[in-house]
């Protein structure tokens, strides 16, 4: 869920004035009487009262809805995922009851709320001026990543001032979405001086991270910020006064570090200060150049694949390569994970790249790409394919770029979350490509995929492992010998100069079942648990790798 994009994380605001309309939900698990659950689309989904802080969308058991919102007890939810897609697309309004601010000429709305982003759907925060809706929220986004959480503090003064028959309402729109919570709705009288909103990241580095915010305040008020490394307590931080603009960049970061500062406005004179607003979180980019040979890709890191690596809908239609760490797969009861890309929109074959970063390559020499992979059967029963393409740069458009490997009818191959050695991960393919340099210089491993609409189901990728081979020369001078004891089962390799790094064994059918990190320049590899069979053995020396038939029987 977390993502490089600025987050407002437990965002812990207080005031105490005049409060006209306050509502948390604790009255029972029903809706409270005096709100109003309005069907608009007419297809009897609604509006409900949960408890148990378990976010939809998100892999269960979890209390996201208590601890990224400061939710507690009874919430207001409209579950998208949980009523399915069998009726018509929703739209479903909560609505406050009627309220008074015809005594108050500052107006502030707050409330708590996660909004699960992905497959359409939009959550409206709208308030009643006497005639019309207006809107002053709009939640949406492409996937759970760009989900929206956490406290939220309203200026509605424009639109309720003075309005003697106010309102509020959360109007949901999507079909078969996600979902969206919402609890501890608050209309009450405005500070003199307001809090600065609307936080958004500028630009981003490893060592740098820009805010922008908005503040509706008159005149010419001045920020003030304290800031430090994530968990910091507030006085304990580096001071920043006397800011004219609603922008600021942290300097001086360290890469893929996540950090929170506390702001708030000086309005000067008679308005004072604003209260204090945080902590905010922010996480600067990883360090795209620590990727090297060789190189090793799997997934641990939500962070590096956002900052480091491209990903191109080709075929625009909103659906590409995304993080996934939601999902247990293997049933071992720990969210595993990869990318994947979602079955596309009815009529429209899977287009969509994946670039590494770039990789350091030599001329002439040869470099091995092995790529593990499955498919689920989610919506119908997947028969996926996929190009595996070297490029000069990561676009789709470069001129020079080399396919090095096609692969077809990838099925669902294990059970998803079985827990007896059948799963998703233990059974998953793995294909191995070589690919021989031109010239000295950077290239990228893309993975394009490419299933037709009537075969596109879900398809994910577990790992990439990019190594330089060594040549028959480097490893006959490396004195690099193998002997199998069929009465032992056991496999002895041996290095005469440098120690291996790594082993790893394929069937015939291109699963991978044993794999192994090594240290030593003698090593003993266990294959008692393998059946007898043809098998094809990758060792890993300084890098580089060289493969050899095995026969076990």
């Amino acid at each position: 869920m977390k993502k490089i994009t600025l987050l407002v994380f437990l965002l812990s605001i207080s005031f105490s004035f005049s409060q006209v309309l306050t509502e948390d939900f604790e009255g029972g698990l029903t809706i409270p009487a005096t709100w109003t659950n309005d069907d608009i689309a007419g297809g009897g989904e609604t509006w409900t009262i949960a408890t148990g802080g378990e976010a939809v969308g998100f892999a269960p058991p979890n209390t996201l809805y208590y601890t990224d919102t400061m939710m507690s007890g009874n919430y207001a939810l409209f579950d998208s995922d949980g009523f399915g897609g069998l009726g018509p697309a929703e739209e479903a309004a909560l609505t406050s009851p009627v309220f008074d601010c015809s005594g108050l000429t500052a107006v502030q709305l707050s409330f708590n709320h996660f909004f699960t982003a992905g497959y359409g759907g939009q959550g409206f925060v709208e308030v009643y001026d006497g005639s019309v809706w207006q809107q002053v929220a709009f939640y949406t986004g492409a996937d759970q990543n760009a989900s929206s959480f956490g406290a939220v503090v309203l200026d509605v003064s424009s639109d309720l001032a003075g309005v003697a028959n106010a309102q509020v309402r959360f109007r949901w729109v999507g079909d078969y979405a996600w979902g969206w919570a919402f609890d501890d709705v608050i209309v009450e009288e405005g500070p003199s001086c307001l809090v600065p909103s609307g936080f958004a990241a500028s630009t981003v580095t490893t060592t740098s991270f820009g805010i922008t915010w908005t503040d509706t305040n008159p005149g010419t008020p001045t920020w003030e910020i304290e800031w430090g490394t994530a968990g910091f307590v507030q006085g304990s931080g580096v001071p920043v006064t006397g800011l004219t603009t609603a922008e600021y960049t942290f300097p001086g970061l360290t890469a893929d570090t996540t950090y929170a500062f506390y702001i708030r406005t000086n309005c000067g004179g008679t308005e004072g200060d604003s209260e204090w607003v945080g902590p905010v979180t922010f996480t600067t980019l990883f360090d795209c150049s620590t990727y090297g040979l060789p190189y090793s890709e799997n997934w641990t890191n939500i962070n590096a694949y956002t900052s480091c690596y491209v990903t191109e809908d080709t075929n625009t239609d909103g659906l590409s390569w995304l993080f996934n760490d939601v999902n247990d797969v293997d049933g071992d009861g720990n969210n595993d994970n990869f990318v994947n890309i979602f079955p596309q929109a009815a009529g429209v074959a899977k287009d969509d790249w994946l670039f590494t970063p770039a990789i350091s390559g030599t001329a002439n020499a040869e470099y091995t790409v092995t790529i593990t992979y499955n498919a689920v059967d989610f919506q119908a029963a997947a028969n996926e394919s996929f190009d595996l393409v070297i490029t000069d740069t990561p676009m789709s458009t470069t001129l020079n770029q080399t396919t090095i490997g096609s692969y077809s009818g990838i099925t669902q191959s294990g059970v998803f979350g079985d827990m007896g050695g059948n799963d998703l991960i233990t059974q998953a393919y793995t294909s191995t490509a070589t690919y021989t340099a031109p010239a000295d210089g950077d290239f990228h491993v893309a993975i394009h995929a490419t299933t037709t609409a009537a075969n596109s189901d879900v398809f994910f990728i577990l790992s990439i492992d990019v190594t330089e081979t060594l040549s028959v020369d480097e490893f006959d001078s490396n004195n690099f010998t193998y002997s199998y004891n069929k009465t032992t089962d056991q496999l002895t390799i041996e290095s005469s100069n440098l120690p291996f790094d790594g082993i790893e064994l394929y069937s015939i059918l291109g699963q991978k079942v044993v794999s192994e990190k090594l240290s030593q320049t003698n090593e003993v590899i266990d294959l008692s648990r393998l059946t007898d069979g043809v098998y094809l053995a990758t060792v890993t020396i300084n890098g580089s790798s060289k493969t050899f038939k095995l026969i076990k029987q």
